[in-house]
Parts: C-alpha cells; sequence; structure tokens
C-alpha cells in the first residue's frame, strides 16, 4: 500500500524526502506557471526573461504576483498533503486537522499575534544592524541587495488602491502564505525535527530556523524566527495546526491592511532605520502582553506529537 509507505523511516530519512517532494512540486508548479505566463498574458519569459526586471510597468507587477501565487502552492501548499500521505495512514491526523477547543484560545492567539508586533519590530531594527566584517563585505553587500529587491517588490505588490486589488493581496500575502507555510513548516518539518531530536522544543526552533532562512531576507531573519518559535508553541500547545495558521494569517493581514489604509512604505521602512524610546516602552508592553498571553493558552495546552 502507498499510503503511508515511509511510515517506518527514520526521521533524517524523512527529512530529506520531504525536501525532494518539496522540490520537485516547486519545480512542476514554476513549470506550470511559465506556460500560463505565456499564454494567459503572452509573454514568453523563457526567450525574455528581462521583462520582470520592469518594475515600472503594471503588466509586470501583474506577471510576478501570479508567479508568486503559483510558486506559493508549489513551494508551501501541494508539499504537505504529499508528504503527509506517504508518512502517515491519516493527511488530516498528520498535518494536526483538529478542532480549536475554544473561542477564549482564539481570542488570546490573536493578542499574541497584535501584542508582539511592537516587539517584531524591535528585533527588526536590531537585525538592521548587522554589519559583517570587511573580508565578508561582499556577502553583506549581496544580502542588503537581496533584501532591498526584496523590499521593492513587497512595496509594489501591496500598492492598489481597488477592492479587487485589496482582496488579492489577502489572498496572495496573508491567505495562503499562512496556510502554505505553517503546514509546510510546523505541520510537517516540526512533527519531523521532534522525531528527530526526540523534544518538541528542538522541533519549535529548528523548524523556525529554517522557516526564517527559507525567505532569504537575512535583515529580516531574527523577527521571521521569533514569529515561528510563537507559531510552533502555538501548535504545540493546542495540539492543531489551525491555530498558528490564524495567528500567522492575522500577523499578515494586519501588514496588508495597513498597507492598504495608511501606506506600504510604513510597512516596508516600519523601525528598521531608527527606534525611540516610546518605541522601545511599546516593544516592551507588547512583549509583555503576548507572553503572558502565551503563558495562558499553555494552560490549556493539549499537546499531541
Amino acid at each position: 500500500m502507498i499510503k503511508g509507505i515511509f511510515y517506518q523511516t527514520s526521521a533524517a530519512t524523512k527529512f530529506f524526502i520531504a525536501l525532494f517532494f518539496v522540490f520537485f512540486s516547486f519545480f512542476f508548479m514554476y513549470v506550470v506557471g511559465i506556460f500560463v505566463v505565456q499564454w494567459g498574458f503572452n509573454i514568453n519569459i523563457i526567450y525574455n526573461p528581462e521583462v520582470l526586471q520592469n518594475y515600472h510597468n503594471p503588466e509586470t507587477i501583474k506577471v510576478l504576483k501570479f508567479f508568486q501565487l503559483i510558486q506559493s502552492v508549489g513551494l508551501f501548499v501541494l508539499p504537505p498533503f504529499i508528504i503527509a500521505f506517504f508518512y502517515f495512514y491519516s493527511v488530516k491526523d498528520f498535518l494536526r486537522f483538529k478542532k480549536i477547543r475554544s473561542w477564549y484560545i482564539i481570542f488570546l492567539s490573536i493578542i499574541v499575534v497584535l501584542s508582539f508586533i511592537p516587539f517584531s519590530n524591535l528585533l527588526s531594527y536590531i537585525n538592521n544592524q548587522l554589519v559583517l566584517p570587511d573580508w565578508l563585505n561582499y556577502v553583506e553587500n549581496w544580502m542588503r541587495t537581496t533584501e532591498e529587491n526584496a523590499n521593492t517588490l513587497t512595496r509594489l505588490f501591496l500598492q492598489t488602491d481597488t477592492t479587487a486589488g485589496l482582496f488579492y493581496n489577502i489572498l496572495l500575502i496573508a491567505l495562503v502564505p499562512a496556510f502554505g507555510e505553517e503546514l509546510l513548516f510546523r505541520g510537517v518539518f516540526q512533527r519531523i525535527f521532534t522525531e528527530w531530536f526526540k523534544s518538541y522544543h528542538w522541533g519549535i526552533w529548528i523548524s523556525a530556523i529554517l522557516f526564517s532562512f527559507i525567505h532569504f531576507q537575512f535583515f529580516g531573519f531574527l523577527p521571521r524566527l521569533f514569529l515561528g518559535i510563537v507559531f510552533g508553541y502555538l501548535l504545540e500547545y493546542s495540539g492543531t495546526i489551525l491555530l498558528p495558521i490564524l495567528a500567522h494569517f492575522v500577523n499578515n493581514l494586519t501588514g496588508v491592511l495597513i498597507a492598504y489604509f495608511v501606506s506600504a512604505e510604513s510597512i516596508i521602512n516600519n523601525s528598521t532605520q531608527s527606534f525611540s524610546f516610546i518605541e522601545f516602552i511599546y516593544a516592551m508592553l507588547g512583549g509583555l502582553v503576548g507572553s503572558v498571553c502565551m503563558w495562558l493558552i499553555s494552560r490549556k495546552a493539549n499537546r499531541i506529537l
């Protein structure tokens, strides 16, 4: 029987097989995306890849946003279901699709995410002060260039003045990443690392490091690592993947809404160049409130490994 065929394999083997499924799914959806762009947008990016570098062309942004959606599905959404099918007798149980037990936990989780935003901004500011030794100048320049390019694209993606554009951004930037990334990093990798190192703490931290690294935005590594850890403990405390998905969605949705109703610039450059004493106080208070809420959630713990 094919279903659950890798159930008895070691955790290390499961990890590398999972990586194979992830890369295969990503490559498949990437190829699908190329054909859809060629036929649907009438753009041949195989022979003219430079057209995707013209960020001043609105059609280019449409194509890039479509590619972002396709790649997110291929990289994050599809692989967890494929992996779960081959790793366990029940896809639902492997990924821990269970009902959230109370509205109280949902409410606390939302407060956790919103409270930790100022603290994440502080981590972002600290991370942005990173300076590598002179002999690693090339690496630092590459990291900063990568960060600037990612910020530019994010800013362009977030810019919209229509309701349809807002809902598309919610789908592209909030819903799909929250659903897919949590399934892959918490639902799959956290489970594998927990089995591998015999500790759910190690599972949470290692999967959070992988989660932050895979974005290749190194000057945002610390806040993303922190959020990954929070999402990981929400999963272990609640026993359901739906809670970190909800928390991740609320975090991303907040950014999308601020960009729409305020400005995309305020999201990209928030607390990376300077950090006032008042902002520091907000960060500490937010961190304290978020920590208390996490403690309250942990008291309701129903950890199922």
